[in-house]
């Protein structure tokens, strides 16, 4: 059997497998033992081509290849248009007026800020997690103690978005639009029965017993609430210790749909209030989920349009009056550096927007995933970000606000990776090893204990010698308009000096 024969009969499975609306581009792939990327360039012509399993039947095989053939000719030109109108995200350069800290620099300030107002903050996971005492002795949502614990899963369940935010770190529209999405698919890469049989088996890493609390994002979650419906259902149904919530900008709520996401089991919901710019529509809506969802909170990234409205416009003291339990306050970030290329106008619009303000760069490192990917990350965020945050706490203390207000700074995130990571170890050990004796299984979980600690351990102590601020010194240059450095050189060096750390 030759190559190309071969070739054209996978394509042909390819081409059902699909038409079955439910079966991922990992479970085809998998299914028929060829790379993923080839089923994503066959999936992504095959819209175009037309081509249907039924039509094959009737073609040569020459004849199948010579359609994709064009069709791929076709949908080259098209990616080469948009390359050409679009950034290089390696070379999309940083400009600010300010100097460029490192996260040690910088934290250095948080610290301070921290110590202001320590009696009235929760401080765990090595000062990695904090949040506001309240006099009503509220504790954290059930929802950010799953994910402080590792022991949660996000999943996106769709792309489209009716707004459009100048930090959102998934893109610009334009680039959400232009990326093909198919419908029935969770985070890009799972039907939705893919999810339930993963939730359901015993041996897998996150079988359901494994996981304390699920959120559904996007995009906007209240336009696939069918997705959303359908997993919460089922999650509530096996699965019912599970804490389930949703993200929405409110724009989408209504009545209906709040009573039916109760209904499926998902009991809180959280609004990004920045994303309409403080709409009084959607302010009437949070009311109107607190009278149905059991919590009903509030997550939007800190920012100075943030604090106008919280403190200059008596924000917070509405929010209280309406009943919102919990305030996430999250740290202005994009996405890691090493993913740049995904979304770099959505990148280059959110750094134009952050680099106003003076910036710093935030090392994660976590080490090896399960699988052996390298996890470590570099993020660059504006530091006014996370000083609002603080302002935004010292005036609900001084205004004995009955708010949890939650730093969900990067710290926060990089606790919340690390123990995802380290729980998914304890997991693979105990499936790998599980007709092992009970000490020896015990003695690997410890060891990889002791290298992950000592990963923290680098991570939240004083360090000897800053190596971000080295980093930082090598790729930029001063002139008299700021500082400036490449993308490209931030991602090259830190990946050269990650592998050593």
């Amino acid at each position: 059997m030759t190559k190309k024969t071969l070739d054209v009969k996978k394509i042909r499975e390819i081409i059902r497998l699909s038409e079955t609306g439910n079966i991922g581009q990992r479970r085809i792939a998998r299914d028929l033992n060829v790379p993923r990327l080839m089923v994503a360039q066959y999936l992504n012509d095959l819209p175009a081509s037309g081509l249907t399993y039924e039509q094959t039947k009737n073609m040569t095989d020459s004849q199948i290849l010579a359609l994709f053939e064009k069709q791929k000719t076709k949908t080259h030109s098209t990616n080469l248009k948009q390359k050409m109108s679009s950034p290089d995200g390696e070379n999309i350069e940083v400009n600010t007026p300010y100097p460029i800290s490192s996260r040690v620099e910088f934290m250095g300030r948080i610290h301070e800020r921290q110590e202001k107002i320590r009696d009235f903050l929760e401080i765990s996971d090595n000062g990695l997690s904090v949040w506001t005492k309240t006099p009503g002795g509220k504790a954290l949502s059930r929802g950010c103690q799953s994910c402080k614990a590792g022991r949660w899963q996000c999943l996106f369940v769709g792309k489209k978005c009716n707004v459009d935010c100048v930090y959102c770190p998934q893109g610009t529209r334009q680039e959400k639009i232009a990326a093909p999405e198919r419908p029935g698919l969770i985070n890009d890469s799972y039907n939705i029965e893919d999810i339930k049989n993963i939730f359901n088996r015993p041996d897998s890493i996150w079988t359901g017993s494994n996981i304390q609390g699920i959120g559904y994002s996007g995009g906007e979650p209240f336009l696939y609430l069918d997705k959303v419906i359908d997993l919460a259902k089922f999650v509530s149904k096996y699965h019912g210790h599970i804490y389930q919530w949703i993200y929405t900008n409110g724009l989408p709520v209504t009545e209906d749909k709040l009573k039916a996401v109760y209904d499926s089991g998902v009991k809180e919901v959280r609004f990004h209030l920045g994303a309409t710019d403080f709409n009084k529509e959607v302010l009437k809506k949070i009311e109107l989920a607190k009278k149905i969802m059991d919590y009903v909170n509030v997550e939007t990234p800190s920012n100075p349009e943030l604090k106008e409205f919280l403190i200059d416009k008596k924000g917070l003291h509405l929010l209280e009056d309406i009943g919102v339990y919990q305030i996430n306050l999250g740290e202005l970030s994009g996405i890691s550096v090493d993913e740049i290329e995904r979304f770099p106008l959505g990148f280059k619009r959110a750094l134009e927007y952050f680099q106003q303000y003076e910036l710093y760069l935030y090392d994660s490192m976590i080490g090896k995933s399960v699988s052996g990917r390298d996890l470590s990350q570099i993020y660059i965020s504006p530091t006014i970000s996370r000083e609002i945050t603080y302002d935004i706490m010292e005036y609900a203390v001084d205004n004995k606000i009955d708010i949890l207000i939650n730093d969900c700074s990067q710290d926060a995130k990089y606790i919340q990776r690390f123990q995802k990571n380290l729980f998914e170890y304890h997991m693979d050990i105990l499936i790998i090893n599980w007709l092992q004796d009970d000490k020896y299984v015990q003695m690997l979980q410890e060891n990889i204990n002791e290298q992950k600690l000592n990963l923290m351990a680098k991570h939240t102590q004083p360090q000897k010698e800053d190596w971000v601020k080295l980093l930082i010194q090598k790729i930029s240059y001063k002139d008299e308009r700021g500082y400036h450095f490449k993308l490209g050189d931030l991602k090259r060096s830190f990946s050269d000096l990650s592998r050593n750390f």
